[in-house]
């Protein structure tokens, strides 16, 4: 006797699948069909973040208003 996946079953098999996908893997849907692909892992040195700088409220007024400004020009363009 052969069984056939019922249509209702379908999405909730793809479901599952898609949330059991590890780091790097992505499902893909092209032509009607999908597909897993795997992305390989990068070896990241992991380190402290460097210092944040601090900025006063002058330094982010004036970068404010250089970027107001660059947005308006191209606006106006």
């Amino acid at each position: 006797m052969h069984t056939t996946t019922g249509e209702k079953e379908i999405p909730k098999i793809r479901a599952d699948e898609f949330f059991r996908l590890h780091q790097g893997e992505f499902i893909t849907y092209a032509d009607g069909k999908d597909k897993k692909v795997q992305f390989k892992l990068a070896d990241i040195q992991r380190v402290l973040p460097e210092e944040s700088r601090q900025f006063s409220q002058e330094d982010l007024a004036v970068n404010f208003e250089q970027v107001y400004e660059e947005v308006r020009a191209i606006f106006e363009n």
